[in-house]
């Protein structure tokens, strides 16, 4: 990569307070690197709805740690792809300029920095995160601290053409690649055989999907790669069911997957069609409803697992399961939140060959002027999908039909 040309000043998504009010667009000083950081040029960043959960919540947020954001404000943003541009010279035999990274944002570490803004000056934070205390990615560049470097939060890209959209999209898929690891079965390969405990969906068992918004689809679409003999999709909305068929319908029937897609009322029916009144091997919850959650177990043949992805309000934190059911049935639930380093590798190494397709969840697209708009939109679930910010450009929000990766070259060569 030739040199880069670092200006002086840059512009930033900032949250200055708590509210949508306090999100503001600013010009800011375009940090130099310490011995132990790394400036980034950051490519393209993706919006979610945890962002949404920052503004509202401010300092009272778990990954916030009492940091106040109308002292010292902060840069939002934790979903993006970043390019090294100016390395400090602690590491810089191991990261070279014109690196590519995706960002894992959850690290797994004490703040390093400014401990002096944390309740009880840090002692005790064993997590803090990139776009909440540390520098995010609704920015044209961004810091990097040494404890995301330390962590193993810079991903390395593959080779190949990975766009950079799908390679900040890869931290929203790998909470699925994540959540669907934690998944398990106990198998066997004979009767007098030791028993094995096999992470994942069962290969050649019936999955279901309860709930087809855009982590649900892709549930189905990483799903897919363990190979269950059927999934099952249950969606109320029309819409979302159709986007699912036109997902993934001629693709199952390509690897000999039977998609079945259903509605809740016909749910029960079909499941008992399906597996012949012997239940589903894999249930995922992938909305926070806590009815939903207690039905699920319903669901379940012998051996089964519920998977509860999507996460419940804090007063619907209570459900209610059969423990005979446990018992008699063996039965079991598993949960998980967030992903890993080694989830978002493996989420690019997929996407790398082509067994994922992140364009298809793109829905919006934009410059960083529009970074506020995206951030409103999915506060107020105006969107069916992804949207991805372009810092380096200036152009309104753009709604789309799905994203590639001749588009993003089309789209930055205007620049």
């Amino acid at each position: 990569m030739a040199e880069v040309d670092i200006p002086d000043t840059m512009h930033a998504l900032r949250l200055t307070g708590v509210g949508m009010e306090n999100v503001v667009p600013e010009e800011v000083e375009v940090p130099r690197p310490e011995p132990d950081q790394v400036l980034c040029r950051v490519e393209c960043a993706a919006a979610c709805a945890s962002d949404n959960k920052i503004i509202d919540q401010g300092a009272e947020h778990s990954l916030m740690h009492g940091w106040d954001p109308a002292r010292w404000p902060v840069t939002l943003g934790h979903e993006g792809c970043v390019t090294a541009v100016d390395v400090g010279r602690n590491w810089e035999d191991k990261i070279p300029v014109g690196a590519r990274f995706a960002v894992q944002p959850a690290v797994p570490s004490a703040p390093s920095r400014h401990r002096d803004r944390y309740v009880n000056e840090g002692r005790g934070i064993r997590k803090i995160a990139v776009g909440y205390t540390l520098p995010g990615l609704f920015a044209e560049y961004v810091i990097i601290d040494p404890e995301v470097i330390g962590c193993s939060c810079l991903v390395p890209v593959p080779r190949g053409d990975v766009p950079h959209f799908a390679c900040a999209l890869s931290e929203p898929i790998s909470c699925v690649v994540a959540a669907q690891q934690h998944s398990f079965h106990i198998v066997k390969e004979s009767p007098d055989t030791p028993r094995q405990a096999q992470l994942g969906l069962l290969p050649g068992g019936t999955t279901l999907v309860l709930g087809a918004g855009p982590m649900g689809l892709w549930h189905i679409e990483i799903g897919m790669s363990y190979g269950p003999r059927t999934i099952i999709v249950s969606e109320p909305n029309d819409a979302r069911r159709e986007k699912a068929r036109q997902f993934f319908a001629h693709r199952a029937r390509g690897v000999g997957i039977n998609l079945v897609l259903t509605t809740p009322d016909m749910l029960e029916g079909v499941i008992q069609d399906v597996t012949r009144g012997e239940g589903v091997d894999d249930c995922i919850v992938a909305l926070g409803v806590k009815g939903v959650q207690e039905k699920s177990f319903d669901y379940l043949g012998p051996g089964g697992v519920t998977n509860l992805f999507g996460g419940v309000k804090a007063d619907d934190r209570m459900i209610q399961v059969d423990a005979r059911r446990i018992h008699y049935d063996s039965i079991s639930v598993v949960g998980s939140s967030g992903s890993d380093p080694s989830d978002i590798a493996e989420t690019l190494a997929m996407v790398a060959r082509g067994k994922i397709e992140p364009g298809k969840y793109v829905a919006a697209v934009g410059g960083l002027d529009a970074a506020r708009d995206l951030i409103a939109a999915v506060r107020e679930q105006r969107m069916e999908g992804k949207g991805v910010i372009y810092p380096h450009l200036r152009r309104p929000l753009a709604e789309v039909d799905g994203w590639s990766a001749e588009q993003e070259r089309e789209l930055l060569a205007c620049t």
